[in-house]
């Protein structure tokens, strides 16, 4: 008798054989990885510019909110200081005739009772204030000759000291630290204080508390505008045209500490 024996079968458990395909393991050649490289290159240029604009406009937006906040506590004071704004130094609590020699000086008379926070007059960016945010430490009691209220670092705002509640609504009262005070002049250097935003642009605020952000003129680096002048435009912060309706001598700008 013959045996017939079967053909052996493959079982389940044999390894199966891998199936290799020319182009199931290609990558990307270098001339394509070039490519890539170049329209990534020139998306982050074109976008870029457009995020640092956003920034830069948000940042002065907020820059101008407190600017306007801090216009709206000198008002209030005034309205409780016979229509006087903070502009003298004071002695027992009662304002003296000697001006004060920085816009710290003038602004801290408004706490506690007008403003409680000192963070709406630092500015990250500025040269005139410190790294960090304002350590909220005030002076409690207030002192005549402000110790811990807004101190150094703590304040980007120049201030027009002298007005009252009756000066011209138009005059500036409150606008970014100058590079130089007494030609009201800013300058394009970020690093120098009075360059915050490039000298480009600068925020001012009214006797009126209306605000804006305003345009150096890049020729004088001086903010003009109508000045008293007759329909002539200029220094904004000039006091050659007291004569009529505009700054005095006396409503000279004091800058931050």
């Amino acid at each position: 008798m013959r045996v017939v024996q079967s053909p052996m079968k493959a079982t389940d458990s044999s390894p199966a054989r891998p199936v290799f395909n020319k182009y199931s393991q290609s990558g990307m050649t270098l001339t394509e990885v070039f490519v890539v490289t170049v329209v990534l290159a020139i998306l982050i240029g074109v976008c870029l510019p457009v995020f640092t604009s956003v920034a830069v406009k948000g940042e002065n937006t907020n820059a101008l909110s407190n600017a306007k906040q801090i216009a709206l506590a000198l008002r209030l004071y005034a309205s409780d200081n016979n229509g006087v704004y903070p502009s003298y130094t004071l002695l027992n609590g009662k304002p003296t005739s000697t001006a004060v020699a920085d816009s710290n000086t003038a602004f801290a008379q408004l706490f506690p009772t007008y403003v409680q926070s000192e963070s709406i007059f630092w500015l990250a960016k500025s040269k005139f204030c410190s790294i960090n945010p304002p350590d909220e430490v005030t002076d409690n009691p207030t002192l005549d000759v402000p110790v811990n209220t807004l101190n150094r670092g703590e304040n980007e705002w120049a201030y027009v000291i002298g007005l009252t509640d009756k000066s011209n609504p138009e005059v500036p009262m409150i606008a970014s630290g100058f590079y130089n005070p007494v030609s009201h002049t800013y300058t394009s250097d970020v690093n120098r204080k009075g360059g915050v935003w490039k000298g480009v642009q600068v925020i001012i605020v009214h006797a009126d508390s209306s605000g804006s952000i305003k345009k150096v003129d890049q020729a004088t680096m001086t903010l003009t505008g109508p000045n008293g002048s007759g329909g002539m435009t200029g220094d904004i912060f000039t006091t050659a045209n007291s004569a009529k309706g505009w700054l005095t001598p006396a409503n000279t700008v004091v800058n931050p500490k």
